[in-house]
């Protein structure tokens, strides 16, 4: 190689410069060939040194530029800005972090020197083997497709609808709300009536820039961030399918309910009087709160839990939900005799606790029980069996409403197949990150909301909502070109055998077979850069763009000198 390399060491204030003997470095470095200029700033990061940087750059003819600075994380797009702006193609720059593994790991001064310098050596080695990469710039669609007409479907719908973005709302059922507009009450702090809720719907109706499919379903998704092919399915008398484009795919499924009737020890669908929560919102809602029989129940019993043993993990709102029944029970009849038994009480909200003792003194009962709770016939009345410290335990009720756990809705294994995204093991889809990044899917371009997620009240799912449709905001500007990422993996033809080992590794989907070649290619729009498909090509035909086979063993090669 013959071109001409400017190394820069930054003393990072204390952080390097007083564990690191840089001059020592610096003369080291400067007697390498290639190496036209090597210097020393304070702090390369600040206005200063990235001035410094830039005029360097210019001054001195550079065809490469090596930083020794702290971690790539935290500033290598930061050079690269630099390297833009003073007209070197920011690939042809190399970010070595002395800081970290040098500076903050190794306590003797001169064994961090020593360390130091072999990384630098190093990272000039491998950036005289990079190539100048050009971004790409394509055209984006706007719109997004939402799966699933429940309140975070709804929610998500009107965030993102605007006079130059279109949402299309896709619903499995005939209605929109979701379970949410199945419920009788909401809770105190989500706003006691179902009003906020029907308010959503109305509005997304009568929005021009929603389009909205009742009994209909998405059958097909292909393509990436800013270009999706979407075929929607129609359930109804129109059996014809729909091909719209979208920017991005929202995916606002929702729940089910864990089915009781799996576990013959709750009595559901054998002994009468015993119902669901989802039967006993649609009683209290039609204000007909009866027994079989025809006459109102004196006493009532709510368990809780049902099948959270047999899933593993806790819903989260049915302890809530239940205490609400338990509420609205006694406003209909102070004499109502109410007993909850459950497992562990989930009060998550600062005002839950507040909403649990207002319960306790209405005088409803609440009974912690173990596990197992046995619902059995007892004349025209109903007996519950439950273990309470250790002692066997029953009482005698007119109705038993089970609170079943929140299960993945209908559909969610072949959607996620279909969108090639992953579920967690409770079955939920998995996000990116729980905290950092709940919203986000491998796919870039594919999001998640809401129960699709896992289970969460109105307010969680509604909030994530929101976060999702921000994301699609920021990224997806009408009129605006996305560039995607530039250090892809790419296929050499005349090494590939087009045994297709790549396209089952490939998670982003990103890599096709050409029957005519017989060769495997690369969407260089999809591909993520992942490497995986590299390590995995049994021929060596794949190689990842500025992650060159060249490059690494040079730099691997220097460093364990």
């Amino acid at each position: 190689m013959n071109g001409q390399i400017g190394v820069y060491v930054c003393e990072c204030g204390p952080n390097i410069k007083d564990r690191i003997d840089i001059d020592k470095v610096l003369e080291d470095i400067s007697s390498l060939e290639n190496v036209k200029v090597a210097k020393r700033f304070p702090l390369l990061c600040s206005n200063d040194g990235k001035k410094f940087l830039e005029e360097e750059i210019v001054k001195e003819e550079l065809t490469h530029l090596v930083v020794a600075a702290c971690s790539p994380r935290e500033h290598e797009q930061t050079f690269m800005t630099v390297c833009k702006q003073a007209g070197l193609n920011p690939y042809l720059f190399q970010l070595i972090n002395i800081r970290e593994q040098c500076a903050w790991m190794i306590p003797d001064k001169e064994q961090a020197t020593a360390k130091a310098i072999q990384y630098i050596r190093a990272g000039i080695q491998r950036v005289a083997f990079h190539r100048p990469l050009e971004p790409k710039e394509i055209d984006s669609i706007p719109d997004v497709c939402v799966i699933g007409g429940g309140i975070s479907g709804l929610e998500t719908s009107l965030s993102l609808a605007g006079k130059d973005r279109r949402v299309y709302l896709v619903e499995k059922t005939d209605s929109l709300g979701g379970m949410a507009g199945k419920l009788s009450k909401l809770l105190p702090y989500q706003g006691s009536e179902l009003s906020s809720v029907e308010a959503k719907i109305k509005q997304a109706q009568d929005n021009a820039n929603i389009e909205i499919f009742t009994s209909s379903e998405v059958s097909d998704v292909r393509g990436f961030l800013g270009n999706f092919d979407i075929t929607i399915s129609s359930h109804g008398e129109s059996s014809e399918a729909r091909k719209i484009q979208a920017g991005a795919v929202v995916v606002a499924t929702g729940f089910g309910l864990y089915d009781p009737g799996n576990d013959s020890q709750y009595g559901l669908g054998q002994i009468d009087n015993v119902i669901t929560a989802l039967e006993f919102e649609e009683m209290l809602g039609k204000d007909k709160l009866l027994l079989k029989s025809g006459k109102p129940p004196k006493s009532v019993a709510l368990i809780h839990c049902i099948g959270r043993k047999e899933l593993g993990y806790c819903s989260k709102v049915c302890c809530l939900y239940s205490i609400k029944f338990a509420h609205r029970l006694k406003d209909m009849s102070s004499d109502m005799d109410v007993t909850e038994l459950y497992m562990d009480l989930c009060l998550p909200h600062k005002s839950d606790q507040a909403y649990f003792d207002e319960a306790k003194e209405k005088g409803i009962r609440f009974i912690r029980s173990g596990e197992d709770v046995f619902v059995k016939n007892k004349g025209t009345q109903i007996e519950v069996e439950y273990d309470r410290d250790g002692q066997k335990d029953s009482i005698t009720v007119d109705m038993v409403v089970l609170a079943p756990a929140m299960v993945p809705s209908e559909g969610t294994t072949s959607l996620a197949e279909m969108l090639n995204i992953p579920l967690d093991k409770t079955g939920f889809f998995k996000e990116i990150h729980e905290i950092l990044d709940p919203i986000s899917t491998p796919i870039e371009g594919v999001y998640i909301a809401g129960c699709a997620v896992g289970p969460r009240n109105i307010p969680e799912s509604i909030v994530q909502s929101q976060a999702a449709s921000g994301k699609i905001l920021s990224s997806l500007i009408p009129g605006k070109k996305i560039k995607p990422e530039v250090k892809v993996s790419e296929i050499r033809e005349d090494f590939c055998t087009g045994c297709q080992t790549c396209l089952s590794i490939c998670f982003y989907g990103a890599i096709s077979y050409d029957p005519i070649k017989d060769v495997s290619v690369v969407n260089e729009v999809i591909c993520r850069g992942c490497g995986s498909c590299v390590g995995s090509c049994p021929s060596g035909a794949i190689r990842s763009k500025h992650f060159t086979y060249p490059q690494l063993y040079r730099e691997v090669l220097e460093a364990l000198r």
